[in-house]
């Protein structure tokens, strides 16, 4: 059965539709539809007398073949329906195939179709343009996009219409927050919201918010008592209205295209998760570093494929600021921050959304600006503070078992390995014993020596001594390979 018309015969409820025909609509897409649902009527705009002669002559013999009533069906002109002298219609779907410009199809939303359903050359026809006019009339709107593969925009309306949540935690950003601010609502849609999260920020972080929330209502200020990055950010996701959400540090800014180009990707593909590139940002001279990542194939142009969408978990920066995520996969598998944790939450939460997500999309420019060489940032932790990785990796251990897939817990191990690396290299000499002591245990919670080995051998020889040297509880080698004596 062809793809359009699987998608609109899972909505029963349709009983008129307004087929608008290109010159390459198949006859036999109509005649699929009229044969799967009991429709009322079905009106058809055609673009040429052969196509509909083919259209008649299929459901003629549809009719005979099937012993069956066929439904009404009638043959317009676009001038007669947009100009309302044709009979009015009431709680219909357009439809359209074969188009070759949005204009021939976003013409139609003055007549306020509940349903939509397309398919076009992805050249030809701007689905998110198409999305943009009739999202603010129509119920459902599924359109199939087509070139190298198909993709499928399936959107279904909301209550209250909000469709992006970008969630800010602030705690003494005040000097940071304007810049920030300035970035994001240069993007003028109404179906996005920003949520500041006061943390019990001691400076007027609260006060520039309400400023610039007096002059665009999107913005939104909500204030609790401080608990650290991850209770802001789970506050936020508490209160978040959007099918998808985002994130931004509010000492950073972004590119002001960041979020609709994100938005747009995830939402012609219906995938789980979009993300971009980034720069690192240094404000002591205020030169910027684009920061190579995972932006290449199959990601760049879409993928379902679990094991690539697993590999993410380790191949993948943390960077969780970069992307939106969707709603239903952040519920649907009980994601959330653990507001226990004072610092690095966001490895967690990349960890759980790619080891669920179903589908991920990669835009491959750098949009988002991490600030860097700022007094107080986590990155800046050497000493005892990096120890939370510790229970980081328990809750991880706990939620990564409940899946029981041993890819992920491969991926994990790697994640491990690699995170113990970065903080070994960081910490003060004097914590590195106690570091390595702890590091050997967490490694052995799911594997035996041997197994791990088998996972990282793929990796550098590099990698494989510091897995050694870890596993065994060994701080002096690890000195030598960091270089400290």
């Amino acid at each position: 059965m062809d793809q359009l018309a699987r998608h609109i015969i899972e909505v029963p409820e349709i009983k008129n539709i307004l087929f608008v025909c290109g010159v390459e609509s198949s006859a036999d897409l109509i005649c699929e539809i009229c044969k799967e649902l009991k429709l009322d009527r079905i009106m058809v705009i055609a673009s040429t007398l052969d196509i509909k002669h083919a259209i008649r002559n299929k459901l003629r013999n549809a009719a005979y073949e099937t012993e069956s009533r066929m439904c009404s069906v009638s043959y317009l002109k676009a001038e007669d329906v947009l100009s309302g002298t044709s009979e009015k219609l009431n709680e219909f779907a357009v439809c359209f195939d074969g188009i070759n410009t949005p204009d021939k199809i976003i013409r139609y939303a003055k007549l306020k179709p509940k349903y939509v359903f397309g398919a076009a050359n992805k050249d030809d026809v701007n689905a998110f343009l198409v999305w943009e006019v009739f999202r603010k009339c129509s119920e459902k709107i599924c359109l199939i996009s087509h070139k190298e593969k198909n993709e499928v925009l399936d959107w279904n309306a909301s209550k209250n219409g909000v469709e992006l949540s970008v969630i800010f935690p602030m705690y003494n950003v005040a000097a940071y927050l304007p810049e920030c601010i300035e970035s994001i609502i240069q993007w003028k849609a109404d179906y996005v919201e920003y949520l500041f999260i006061d943390d019990g920020s001691p400076d007027n972080s609260s006060e520039i918010v309400e400023k610039y929330a007096q002059d665009d209502q999107r913005i939104k200020l909500l204030k609790k008592e401080n608990g650290g990055c991850a209770s802001a950010r789970q506050y936020g996701l508490d209160h978040a209205q959007g099918k998808y959400i985002g994130f931004i540090d509010p000492d950073d800014y972004i590119d002001p295209t960041m979020f609709k180009k994100l938005y747009k990707r995830a939402l012609l593909g219906s995938y789980e998760i979009a993300y971009c590139g980034y720069n690192e940002l240094y404000e002591n001279d205020g030169s910027t570093r684009e920061i190579e990542d995972c932006y290449y194939e199959p990601y760049s142009s879409g993928t379902t494929n679990q094991n690539a969408i697993n590999d993410l978990i380790h191949t993948l920066r943390v960077a969780i600021w970069r992307g939106i995520y969707s709603k239903e996969l952040i519920e649907r598998n009980s994601i959330h921050f653990y507001t226990d944790l004072r610092r690095f939450d966001d490895l967690p939460f990349k960890v759980e959304v790619f080891s669920k997500a179903r589908s991920v999309v990669a835009i491959p420019e750098h949009l988002y600006y991490y600030r860097l060489a700022r007094p107080g940032q986590d990155v800046s932790a050497d000493d005892d503070r990096l120890y939370v990785h510790f229970p980081i990796f328990n809750y991880l251990n706990q939620f990564i078992r409940k899946s029981s897939d041993q890819r992920q817990l491969d991926n994990l191990q790697i994640v491990k390995i690699h995170t113990h690396q970065y903080a070994l290299k960081k910490i003060r000499p004097e914590f590195i014993a106690e570091y390595v002591k702890m590091a050997s245990t967490d490694l052995r919670s799911n594997f035996g020596f041997f197994e791990g080995w088998y996972i990282l051998r793929k990796l550098s020889r590099g990698d494989l001594m510091w897995y050694y040297a870890i596993y065994f509880g060994m701080p002096n080698l690890v000195k030598v390979l960091i270089g400290r004596k």
